[in-house]
């Protein structure tokens, strides 16, 4: 496994930690909680670390700008970071 591709899967790990530690508390998207949001982050990066790394697309939806994360109150910094990484290598077709 590359550094960068490393890197990612660690940074999605403090992604759905952060969204898991809001537990119940509603976003303003498809999924009920900021839980929800949280374990979709982990199952995806699980995938992806398993070698099914096209699953890796399905997350930018989730960090994109004005999406999932941020109408879920995720912080700014960790979303721009995952974001340029997904939207480079793992856009979705």
């Amino acid at each position: 496994m590359d550094e960068e591709l490393q890197n990612l899967l660690l940074l999605l790990e403090k992604a759905s930690k952060e969204m898991l530690s809001y537990g119940d508390r509603s976003t303003l998207t498809f999924f009920d909680s900021c839980a929800d949001v949280g374990n979709y982050i982990k199952e995806t990066a699980d995938r992806a670390k398993q070698g099914e790394l096209e699953e890796l697309s399905k997350l930018w939806y989730v960090f994109a700008p004005t999406g999932v994360w941020d109408d879920s109150g995720g912080s700014q910094e960790i979303a721009n970071e995952i974001f340029e990484m997904i939207n480079k290598d793992y856009q979705p077709e």
